[in-house]
């Protein structure tokens, strides 16, 4: 009789672990996509705010009239629209369509 109840309860305990590995596979398998997906947002969030940095540069050169403030807001477009152009190409890459543009 004790032979049957331990076997039962081995078996009961199987069953439990399984379903442990389970659920814990769960969470960290979601985790994993989870962070995936925080990245891609992260990723569309930067692109979304070097397309504003760049919209904010040319409205400066727009505003600027004094020589050396002019070569600044120049070199400031260019920085800022090869940073949109690496982000928009780095989400491209990872099939993230943004639709910022």
């Amino acid at each position: 009789m004790e032979k049957v109840r331990g076997m039962k309860m081995e078996k009961t305990i199987g069953i439990y672990l399984e379903k442990l590995a389970g659920k814990i596979s769960e969470i960290f398998g979601n985790t994993i996509e989870d962070q995936g997906s925080k990245d891609d947002q992260e990723l569309v969030r930067c692109v979304q705010m070097a397309m504003d940095e760049w919209c904010q540069a040319e409205k400066f050169f727009e505003s600027v009239s004094e020589p050396e403030l002019v070569d600044y807001a120049i070199y400031r477009i260019e920085a800022s629209k090869k940073r949109y152009m690496y982000l928009l190409k780095q989400a491209k890459e990872k099939g993230i369509k943004v639709d910022c543009c």
